[in-house]
């Protein structure tokens, strides 16, 4: 006979304890997760995550118990997928466009879930959770600014939803009075408190990611680490003497301080202190004191990125003037050709045949030094400030070549971009090193005094090196030439000037 009531049962829904909902189903859970599929296995902690953060019914101890303990399991697997997303990793089973929408709501889910048991204690006032709620509360917050430093690292532009969610865990913590308490978020991590944390990152959304390289946005992540610390958050408006502030109770990240910023839900802060010890910091690695003696990563000490850390006090110091622009933009709507990298361009200038790089783009404003472009993607493309572009229609010439300086990705795919044009007669030149006879082409600009502009050659960053020497031919004529110190460092690329010393 057949079973009606199996049937009906299964059409009226799940038994209300279905899943994962308390630390026992959670435990069973993880002991069934496939070992060698570690992709597959965050996915399922990432669903049984979301059972639990849409359970009203799921008391606080259970949730106390249970979300923590789904935390600490699947740290390790969230590192590994981060491994294989950085290219740090191989996996047979996962590629790094495979993962990432697991990394990403991984980060969303857990830090929803402690903000969530940080709400049920706050209706419900237990008694003797104290520390839980600190450590929550910290680790919370920490998952938050992750989701956000991987918006700025993928361009992305950050939600209100995020930027509300870190503000209010930082006002819990200080209403609470625990936000400068010194706490361990996990054993064996570094110990921090959670004011530190939340100013990392408010630093790190002034530091106008959306102008960096992924790589700069991973250094300045270090960097404030050993930074944040300088700089405190005031609750009385001092106008003549702080640069920031930030509404604790809103959902909009920091901004540049102005006089109606006033509220109890207000916090200010000047960065004298901060701008002043990272002058330091580059008087003692220019002197040739090791980065590692100073708590910073050992690339610190490179030319690049001590102009980094110079383009970062202009940035955060009142004494520096806002920035002018080099030109005068107008609006126009036309549709432009880009291609994409700095091998592709060259190919494109010699003539070669069109590859998989070069793309529509929409022009939306245009100056003599630049232009704004906006386009449509559906996938997270890879395209990186700094990023060399050639670009067809623009200027009277056939192609000029240009260098990514801003992105934005919005949520519906629209993309906008800032392009600097950095030659709008590009020529290409081979080059051969004096010490070898491998060579390869670059980018000659000549040049323009129209914007005051010297000439300089455009090289793979692979070959570039200070003062190293080479035979330069172009239009039937041999030079040869010794490079002067990088104008400008890019992932691919360097820009530099030049000395000619003999003709050949």
């Amino acid at each position: 006979m057949f079973d009606f009531t199996s049937l009906i049962s299964a059409l009226l829904g799940k038994s209300k304890n279905e899943g994962v909902y308390d630390l026992k189903s959670a435990t069973v859970m993880m002991q069934e997760l496939p070992e060698s599929d570690i992709l597959q296995a965050q996915v399922e902690i990432i669903k049984a995550l979301q059972q639990i953060n849409s359970n009203p019914r799921t008391s606080i101890k259970e949730r106390f118990k249970t979300i923590p303990y789904l935390d600490e399991k699947a740290r390790s697997l969230q590192d590994h997928l981060v491994a294989i997303y950085q290219g740090k990793t191989l996996d047979d089973g996962a590629t790094p466009k495979q993962v990432l929408p697991t990394l990403l709501a991984f980060w969303n889910e857990m830090g929803d879930g402690y903000r969530l048991c940080i709400k049920q204690a706050s209706q419900n006032t237990p008694r003797g959770l104290d520390k839980e709620l600190q450590l929550f509360t910290l680790r919370g917050l920490m998952y938050f600014s992750e989701q956000a430093r991987w918006a700025y690292l993928r361009y992305m532009e950050m939600d209100s939803r995020t930027w509300r969610n870190l503000n209010r865990l930082y006002l819990f913590a200080e209403q609470k009075g625990f936000a400068t308490q010194p706490l361990q978020p996990y054993p064996n991590a570094e110990i921090t408190d959670i004011r530190r944390e939340f100013m990392q990152l408010l630093m790190l959304a002034l530091a106008v990611p959306e102008k960096l390289q992924p790589a700069q946005i991973e250094l300045v992540t270090q960097w404030l680490k050993r930074w944040a610390s300088r700089v405190d958050l005031e609750s009385q408006i001092k106008p003549n003497r702080q640069l920031f502030a930030i509404n604790i109770a809103g959902s909009t990240p920091p901004k540049r301080l102005r006089r109606d910023m006033v509220g109890e839900n207000w916090r200010y802060w000047f960065t004298e202190t901060l701008t002043l010890h990272i002058k330091e910091t580059i008087e003692k690695l220019q002197q040739g004191e090791d980065p590692v003696d100073l708590g910073l990563p050992a690339e610190s000490n490179q030319a690049a990125n001590i102009d980094l850390m110079q383009h970062l006090i202009n940035l955060w110091s009142r004494d520096t003037p806002a920035p002018v622009r080099k030109a005068e933009r107008h609006a126009t709507q036309k549709s432009i050709k880009v291609t994409r990298g700095l091998d592709d361009v060259i190919g494109h200038l010699r003539g070669e045949a069109p590859t998989d790089t070069q793309s529509r783009w929409s022009i939306d404003n245009e100056s003599t030094t630049g232009i704004g472009v906006n386009y449509q993607t559906s996938r997270d493309d890879e395209l990186q400030v700094g990023e060399i572009v050639g670009l067809d229609g623009v200027g009277m010439n056939p192609v000029s070549v240009g260098i990514v300086r801003r992105i934005t990705k919005k949520r519906d795919g629209q993309v906008n971009v800032g392009i600097e044009t950095i030659s709008q007669t590009p020529i290409i030149v081979e080059l051969t090193p004096l010490l070898g006879n491998r060579s390869f082409f670059g980018v000659y600009s000549p040049e323009n005094t129209s914007i005051n502009q010297n000439r300089f050659l455009v090289v793979p960053q692979a070959f570039f090196a200070d003062n190293r020497e080479f035979r330069l031919a172009a239009q039937g004529k041999s030079y040869r030439i010794r490079l002067s110190p990088a104008i400008e460092h890019t992932a691919n690329a360097s820009l530099a000037n030049f000395a000619v010393l003999e003709k050949l």
